[in-house]
């Protein structure tokens, strides 16, 4: 049964640049380049038109007892589904999907995409197991104006206390990143959270003011498929707490946040 979405903010707009959902499943034997998924292609192509191969050459070198090297060379197909706007990607090969979208609006949307495609891809796939699910949101939050370094009333202040605080003044200016990890265990799932001032024009010190909140849900035990609709809800859930518990009134003022 599918959960029911508890209470929380709706913003207007959003800093989110990509979503990314994965599913890793044992091996599919007829998903290869020689058998390409055809039927996938011919099911969900009003929808997702376009249409890439990407070929990947992987070496992997063991040095052998006699410290003689041992070089496989082994080479790897995926199928890449875009919608006609390319701000959808769908992915897929013998191991993992992938949706990817990069003008993210609201969950309803991109969770009805994830089933639409899951769907489609399940009636031609026999996956019973899922060995990882992951689901994760890219917020790149950018001001043309301000201080850098300062986030009040827009970031939660422990999360750059490190480059207002504990930096001396003097040095401020001479920050070329400040990026931390938080690894957090949330039941039978894990949330990596990387935040701070990635900088895009790194190694040079920082002069725009930019901050990064990346968090990444990943379940940490094998799942049955017809878990993963309910597993990216709670996921967004998840995520949605803890993007909340990161930012600040003034933020949310710039979003136009409103409770729903």
């Amino acid at each position: 049964m599918i959960q029911s979405e508890p209470q929380k903010t709706i913003y207007k707009r959003n800093f989110i640049t990509n979503v990314i959902f994965r599913i890793d499943y044992p091996k599919i034997l007829n998903l290869s380049e020689k058998k390409p998924p055809s039927k996938f292609q011919n099911a969900i192509i009003k929808r997702f038109p376009q249409i890439k191969v990407n070929r990947q050459s992987k070496i992997k070198t063991e040095i052998i007892k006699d410290s003689t090297f041992n070089i496989n060379a082994k080479s790897t197909v995926s199928w890449s589904f875009l919608n006609r706007e390319k701000t959808i990607k769908t992915t897929i090969d013998s191991d993992n999907l992938i949706i990817e979208c990069s003008r993210y609006k609201k969950f309803t949307e991109f969770f009805n995409t994830i089933k639409y495609i899951l769907d489609n891809f399940m009636k031609l796939h026999n996956v019973k197991i899922i060995n990882r699910l992951g689901l994760r949101y890219i917020n790149q939050i950018k001001f043309d104006t301000g201080n850098p370094i300062d986030w009040d009333n827009l970031i939660a202040p422990s999360l750059f206390s490190v480059s207002k605080d504990f930096v001396k003044e003097s040095d401020r200016n001479n920050i070329s990143r400040s990026m931390h990890l938080l690894e957090i265990n949330e039941e039978k799932n894990i949330l990596i959270f990387q935040y701070g001032m990635h900088n895009s024009e790194y190694p040079n010190p920082i002069s725009r003011k930019e901050f990064i909140l990346d968090y990444d849900c990943i379940s940490k035990e094998e799942i049955e498929k017809v878990e993963i609709l309910n597993k990216v809800k709670i996921f967004n859930a998840i995520i949605s707490k803890w993007f909340e518990l990161s930012i600040m009134d003034g933020l949310r003022k710039e979003m136009g946040g409103n409770k729903s």
